[in-house]
């Protein structure tokens, strides 16, 4: 989540505005639809955060989902959000480190990882990961980003590869490419420039009732707006689904 120590306590209300935490749930949804994925097929939610993707899914596709995420508030408030959408019965939310699921062996429909990033160091050994998890002929969606053709190259995209290069590091494999939106620029930038506005008003509300953490709370919403200034330009946001060999 990018943040100081400090600040973990105040995230809920940095982020209060957000329902949606840098992923579309309708882009899911429509994923997988698209993929044919069956009513009462079982999926797996990585860094499901508030849990908008994965209620959208229980309550549109009427799939059973389990999220996981290793922030309480975010699974609190991920479970409010399925009581009050009445799919309380379809979702269950957990605890835990998503770097920890990569690591077993599950049978799961499908599997999401949504704007986590390459956790597994690059995108070829996410899909080694998260192909674990998944039963052969389910489905692997991973929203993320690629490099701009134009793009030069800096530290802080290690991992991320040009759009050929990530295709052919998400089918290695030899999983089968079945869905790809690649989120238009413009969109992406309004979209996270109204998040970063929503973001800045709360953080002059939490500076002033806590003059201590101003200067975190600056360099917090400095590292929100450098993002902004990234997705749409450098980086281009996509969401791809994989069938699994």
């Amino acid at each position: 989540m990018e943040v100081e120590l400090q600040l973990l306590p105040h995230l809920p209300e940095l982020l209060a505005d957000l329902e949606e935490l840098g992923t579309s749930a309708v882009d899911i949804v429509n994923a997988l639809r698209g993929a044919a994925v069956e009513a009462g097929s079982s999926v797996l939610d990585l860094g499901c955060g508030k849990g908008a993707v994965a209620v959208a899914l229980a309550e549109r596709l009427s799939l059973w989902v389990e999220g996981i995420d290793a922030f309480p508030p975010f699974l609190d408030a991920a479970r409010a959000l399925a009581a009050e959408r009445g799919v309380a019965a379809r979702c269950e939310f957990r605890e835990g480190d998503i770097r920890d699921f990569l690591g077993q062996s599950g049978q799961y429909d499908a599997v999401l990882l949504l704007s986590v990033g390459p956790v597994s160091g690059d995108h070829q050994s996410t899909v080694r990961d998260l192909r674990r998890l998944v039963r052969p002929g389910g489905i692997i969606v991973i929203e993320d980003a690629f490099l701009a053709d134009a793009a030069a190259c800096a530290p802080e995209w290690e991992g991320y590869a040009t759009r050929a290069e990530t295709l052919r590091r998400l089918t290695a494999f030899g999983d089968v490419l079945i869905h790809e939106t690649v989120c238009a620029p413009d969109q992406t930038r309004s979209l996270n420039e109204g998040n970063t506005a929503l973001i800045r008003q709360r953080a002059r509300q939490l500076q002033a009732s806590h003059p201590d953490l101003a200067v975190a709370i600056d360099a917090y919403v400095a590292r929100q707006e450098r993002e902004t200034q990234i997705l749409g330009q450098d980086l281009l946001c996509a969401v791809w689904a994989l069938r699994r060999l």
